[in-house]
C-alpha cells in the first residue's frame, strides 16, 4: 500500500512501518527488531502513513480499529482508559492504576495510581504497536494485559524532509473544527547528526449546549503539541537519541450530555490534561550484543471541575492530579546468529502522584501524595531447533516496589491530623513461556503462558489509624494461556492473525465499603477474581490490484468468579453477581474497512469506507444505599472518504465521520446523571503535502 486514506488507520497496515521486504513489517514488541510475522505475541500495528492521513482526533481514534481494544472516556481533559480483552482498569468498582502499559518512545506513562492516559497527537509516528495479553516479563507493572507503544519518527541523518497537513470540518449542530500539523527533518552533520521537529494544533469545535448558562457548543477542545528529536551517530557502533514531547489539551466542558446533546449544569466545568516527556537513549553495538540505556522523565497534570450543585448552588469539586515519573532501563540484546537468543535488563522507577481536591463541605482542601520507588531485573532466553522451525522461549522478571502515602490534610478536614504517612513494600515474580512453530516464512503458530501484574498501594493513613485491621491493597495478578497463528496466503493477498486465550485474573483491586467494628469505611480492597475465554481475529485482503479490504473481531466472556458485595449502614449490598461482566468491559468489538484505488488522469483517486462496533458495557453505582445500574448502547460508527493524490505529493481528502449520526449512550458520567456521547456527523476537507 503506497498510501492510505483519511479517516481510518487500519491495524496491521504496512504503510509507514519499517519494512525488510515487500509488505513485511519489522517491530520491536520483544525489545529487539523482528519480523511481525515471527513474533509469538498477538500484535496489531498501525502504520505512520495511515496515521498522518487520519481525519480527526489523535491516537485514541486510531486505536478503535484494533481488535480487542476499547476506550473509556474520562471527564478530565479528554483522557481515556484503555481496555484490552475486557480487562478494564476499573475492575468492578473503579479502582486501581492502568491495566495497559502506555509508552511514547521510551517514556512509560506508569503513574502510581491513576489510570488516565492522554490522547496523543498521532502525526509523524513511525508506527503504533499494540501488544495484547500480559507483558509483565519485558514491560513490568501496568502491562497487566497489554502494552500500547507509540513510536515516533527518529531524525533522519541523510536527508531533508518537510511535510504537513491542514484540515477543516463542520459538525452537525456544532461549531467548525480546524487543525494543522507540520514536520521538518534537518541534517546538521550529514550521516552524523540530525534534528526533527513536529508541531501541531487542533481546535475541535463544541456541539453540546449548556442552556442553564446560556452557552452554545460548550465542549470546545484545544490541543497543542510539540515534539523535538535529536539523532546522533558519532561512530558506526554508537547511537545517541534525545527527545522532548510536550502536549497541552484544554477542554471547556466534558463530552457528556442527554439525548438532545444538552448539559444541565449551571457551573463551568473546564478540564485540562498536560504532559512534558523527556527521553535520552544511548546504544552501543558490541561484538555479539548491543547495550541500550533508556532514560526518561515525565511531568503529567490532569485538572478538572465536577458538578456538585446538588449540594449547593454554584458548587464544584476541583480535582488536580500532578505526577512526576523518572525511569531508567538498561537492556542487553544478543546479536549473534546462532541458535540461542537472549535479552537481559534492569529497570528503575521513581514516581510521585499528588492529588489535590477542593471540597466545599470541608474547612480545608484534601492533599494526598503517593510515592513509588521500584526496581526490576528481567531476562528472556530463546532456543531455536530443527533449522529454526521450532523455538522454545522462557522469561522471568523480579519486581520490587516501595510505596508510601502522605496525607497532608485528611478527609476529616482536621489540620491537626496532617502529615500522616503509610509505607508498604510489594514484590512479584512474573514468568513467561512460549513454544513457537515456524514451518515457513509465511506462517507462525505459538502456544504461550504469561503473567501480568499491577503493584499494590496503601490505604489512607487516617483510615489505617481509625481501623488498623484494614490491610494494604496487594498487587493483583493475571494469568494468560494462549494459542495463536498468523500468516500470509495467496502470494501475500491474504494476511491473518488469530488468537484464542483464557484469562484468570486474581485479587482485583476494587473500591468497596467494608464493615470493621460496626463502622463502615470506604476503602480499596483486593476483591473477587474474574476469568473467561476469548478470541481475537484480524484479516486483510487484496483481492485485486487497487482494492484492500479487512476487518477485526474480538470476543471474550470475562466474568466475575464471585459476587461483589459492599457494606452500607443497613447491611451488605450486592453490586455485582457471580457471572456478571466487569464494569466498562465490552463482550465484543469489531471493525471493517474497504479501500478502492483508481487512476484519474495523472492523479490517483481512492474511495474508502470503515465501520466500528463495540458491544454494550455495564456499570454500577451505590447511591444512598441503593445500587444504580447502567447499560450503555452499542456504538456503531461509520466513516467514508474520497482522496485525490497529485504526482507532486499533494493529497486532498473529503471525509465524513459518523456518517449515520449515531448519538446514543456510550458510557455514563461519573455520577450517572448524564452519558458520554460521540461527536455527531462531521464533514470536512484535509490537505496533505510532502517534500
Amino acid at each position: 500500500m503506497a498510501w492510505l486514506l483519511a479517516g481510518t488507520a487500519h491495524a496491521q497496515t504496512v504503510a509507514g512501518a519499517e519494512a525488510v521486504g515487500e509488505d513485511e513489517i519489522v517491530v520491536t514488541a520483544q525489545k529487539r527488531q523482528e519480523r511481525l510475522q515471527e513474533v509469538p505475541i498477538s500484535v496489531a500495528v498501525l502504520g505512520g502513513a495511515a496515521l498522518d492521513a487520519q481525519s480527526n482526533g489523535g491516537v485514541s481514534e486510531a486505536l478503535r480499529n484494533v481488535a480487542g481494544l476499547s476506550l473509556t472516556n474520562t471527564a478530565q481533559g479528554g483522557g481515556s482508559q484503555l481496555t484490552i480483552r475486557g480487562v478494564a482498569a476499573n475492575g468492578a468498582t473503579l479502582a486501581g492504576s492502568s491495566t495497559t502499559a502506555y509508552y511514547i518512545d521510551s517514556v512509560p506513562f506508569g503513574l502510581v495510581k491513576s489510570a488516565i492516559l492522554p490522547d496523543t497527537n498521532a502525526y509523524d509516528m513511525e508506527r503504533i504497536e499494540v501488544l495484547r495479553g500480559p507483558q509483565g516479563t519485558l514491560y513490568g507493572a501496568n502491562a497487566l494485559n497489554g502494552v500500547v507503544r507509540l513510536l515516533t519518527n527518529d531524525a533522519k541523518l541523510d536527508r531533508f524532509e518537510l511535510k504537513g497537513r491542514a484540515g477543516v470540518s463542520t459538525t452537525k449542530g456544532g461549531e467548525a473544527s480546524y487543525r494543522g500539523d507540520v514536520a521538518v527533518n534537518v541534517p546538521i552533520v550529514e550521516d552524523k547528526l540530525a534534528v526533527r521537529l513536529v508541531a501541531g494544533f487542533e481546535n475541535a469545535g463544541g456541539w453540546i449546549e449548556q442552556p442553564n448558562r446560556g452557552i452554545k457548543d460548550a465542549n470546545d477542545q484545544k490541543s497543542r503539541n510539540l515534539r523535538v528529536k535529536v539523532n546522533a551517530q558519532p561512530t558506526e557502533r554508537l547511537n545517541i537519541g534525545l527527545g522532548v514531547s510536550i502536549s497541552r489539551i484544554d477542554q471547556d466542558s466534558p463530552n457528556y450530555a442527554n439525548a438532545t446533546n444538552v448539559q444541565t449544569t449551571t457551573v463551568p466545568l473546564p478540564q485540562r490534561l498536560d504532559y512534558d516527556a523527556y527521553s535520552a537513549r544511548i546504544g552501543y553495538d558490541f561484538d555479539g550484543f548491543t547495550a541500550t540505556s533508556a532514560t526518561s522523565y515525565l511531568k503529567f497534570a490532569n485538572v478538572g471541575e465536577r458538578d456538585y450543585t446538588a449540594f449547593g448552588p454554584l458548587q464544584t469539586l476541583h480535582t488536580d492530579i500532578r505526577s512526576k515519573v523518572f525511569t531508567e532501563e538498561l537492556l542487553l540484546n544478543s546479536t549473534t546468529s546462532g541458535s540461542w537468543r537472549w535479552s537481559a535488563g534492569a529497570f528503575y522507577r521513581d514516581a510521585k502522584d499528588d492529588l489535590f481536591q477542593t471540597l466545599f463541605l470541608l474547612p480545608a482542601p484534601i492533599n494526598f501524595r503517593d510515592k513509588s520507588r521500584s526496581y526490576a531485573v528481567f531476562g528472556q532466553l530463546t532456543k531455536a531447533m530443527f533449522d529454526g522451525r521450532l523455538e522454545l522461549s522462557g522469561g522471568l522478571r523480579y519486581f520490587n516496589d516501595r510505596v508510601s502515602q502522605i496525607e497532608v490534610t485528611p478527609v476529616t478536614g482536621n489540620p491537626a491530623q496532617a502529615l500522616a504517612r503509610r509505607t508498604e513494600t510489594f514484590d512479584a515474580v512474573t514468568p513467561r513461556a512460549v513454544i513457537t512453530w515456524l514451518p515457513s516464512r509465511n506462517f507462525t503458530a505459538y502456544a504461550s503462558y504469561s503473567q501480568g501484574f499491577r503493584s499494590g498501594f496503601n490505604q489512607s493513613p487516617t483510615i489505617i489509624r481509625s481501623a488498623p485491621g484494614i490491610p494494604p491493597v496487594k498487587a493483583d495478578r493475571l494469568h494468560n494461556y494462549e494459542v495463536g497463528a498468523k500468516g500470509t496466503m495467496l502470494d501475500g493477498a491474504l494476511t491473518f492473525d488469530a488468537a484464542v486465550y483464557y484469562i484468570d485474573w486474581n485479587k482485583i483491586q476494587q473500591n468497596l465499603n467494608v464493615n470493621l467494628n460496626n463502622i463502615v469505611y470506604a476503602v480499596t480492597v483486593n476483591g473477587t477474581g474474574a476469568s473467561g475465554l476469548g478470541v481475537d481475529l484480524s484479516l486483510t485482503a487484496r483481492p485485486v490490484r487497487g482494492v484492500d479490504i479487512g476487518g477485526t473481531f474480538s470476543w471474550n466472556d470475562l466474568t466475575l468468579d464471585d459476587p461483589v458485595v459492599t457494606q452500607t449502614a443497613g447491611g451488605p449490598v450486592t453490586l455485582y453477581d457471580k457471572g456478571d461482566r466487569l464494569a466498562f468491559s465490552p463482550e465484543y468489538t469489531a471493525s471493517g474497512f474497504v479501500d478502492i484505488g483508481f487512476p484519474i488522469g495523472t492523479m490517483e483517486g481512492k474511495l474508502s469506507g470503515s465501520i466500528n462496533y463495540r458491544s454494550k458495557i455495564p456499570a454500577r453505582l451505590l447511591s444512598a444505599g441503593v445500587v444504580r445500574r447502567f447499560i450503555s448502547d452499542a456504538p456503531l460508527t461509520t466513516r467514508a472518504s474520497f482522496a485525490l493524490k497529485a504526482q507532486n505529493n499533494w493529497t486532498a481528502t473529503l471525509f465524513v465521520d459518523n456518517l449515520t449520526n449515531w448519538n446514543k449512550r456510550v458510557q455514563p458520567a461519573t455520577d450517572f446523571s448524564q452519558e458520554f456521547r460521540l461527536r455527531p456527523r462531521t464533514i470536512g476537507l484535509q490537505l496533505e503535502f510532502g517534500l
